[in-house]
């Protein structure tokens, strides 16, 4: 019976070994399957992320119908009126109607120190501004169409012809003194029609003096013949440049700085009266404006000497 047990017993301990050891591999077996999940999830490759290189940005979209320029003829009408002095260079409240971004800061800065300012307003104010107007005493002195394709040198004479003159130029490098004998002031205008930007006038204005001077040509018998011819002196440093679009008007008038009578706008937009002094007044505008009970054909007085 003995030698019976121990073989028993033997059996019985080589069966649970057997169990225990099915049991730890099996257990061991998902413990590695379950490490490999998990570094199989951990070394999964992540979506490449989009090459983003440096200032780029998206295309813009290409717009099917670009605007175009203008083409055709260009037609316009211009008015020329007249008031007491300080009616518009005085007069903060001649302006307020106005938007003063016609032309850009510096030339609007460098226009207002020689005594010219420009202004662009709305044709859908222009009631409010002819009250203005009417309120100020203005006349008509001139009124007109422009019509062209493009026109390039539209002179119109600021002044009769003039003994002498004096100006006062103020430029990028400062003030310049130029004197002038047997003259005439103009501004040169030119019209076009503004790139890419519809129905929109492109005005350039330029003033302008006409020197006349005498010159003498000599022969071999030392008769010289006196011949008289003329020039014209561009001050370009004072030339503008601003665009009318579609339902606006501009406006270019005088500034405080016409208190001096040297300076350019003085020169070219004030006018001596018998007897008190009068500025004037440019007004352009796409389609034809009413100007009320503003009186016209007044004769012109007298122009400084």
């Amino acid at each position: 019976m003995q030698p019976q047990r121990r073989r028993d017993a033997e059996e019985n301990a080589e069966k649970n070994s057997r169990l225990f050891f099915s049991a730890s591999l099996s257990a061991s077996l998902r413990l590695c399957g379950c490490i490999l999940a998990i570094l199989l999830l951990g070394c999964s490759e992540s979506p490449a992320p989009t090459p983003v290189i440096s200032g780029d940005v998206s295309a813009p979209a290409v717009d099917a119908n670009p605007q175009k320029t203008s083409t055709g003829i260009i037609t316009g009408s211009m008015y020329r009126l007249q008031m007491p002095f300080g009616a518009n260079s005085a007069d903060p409240a001649f302006w307020k109607p106005l938007e003063e971004d016609a032309v850009d800061a510096q030339t609007s800065a460098r226009l207002t120190l020689n005594g010219i300012r420009v202004g662009r307003g709305r044709v859908a104010d222009w009631p409010q501004y002819l009250q203005i107007l009417e309120r100020e005493s203005a006349i008509k002195m001139f009124d007109g169409l422009f019509a062209g394709q493009s026109v390039d040198d539209v002179p119109i004479d600021m002044s009769d012809e003039l003994p002498e003159e004096l100006l006062s130029i103020f430029d990028e490098h400062g003030l310049t003194m130029r004197s002038f004998d047997h003259c005439q002031n103009r501004f040169s205008f030119s019209f076009q029609w503004a790139p890419r930007k519809p129905g929109t006038i492109r005005i350039t204005v330029c003033p302008v003096v006409m020197v006349w001077q005498m010159r003498m040509d000599f022969t071999m018998s030392d008769k010289g013949d006196p011949a008289s011819y003329r020039y014209r002196e561009n001050l370009y440093d004072l030339h503008l440049c601003a665009d009318i679009a579609p339902g606006e008007f501009m406006v270019i008038g005088t500034s405080p700085a016409t208190a001096d009578p040297s300076r350019v706008g003085s020169r070219f937009l004030t006018r001596d009266g018998p007897n008190q002094r009068f500025e004037q007044l440019l007004i352009f505008v796409g389609n034809p404006v009413p100007l009320g009970h503003i009186k016209s054909n007044v004769p012109a007085p007298t122009t400084k000497g």
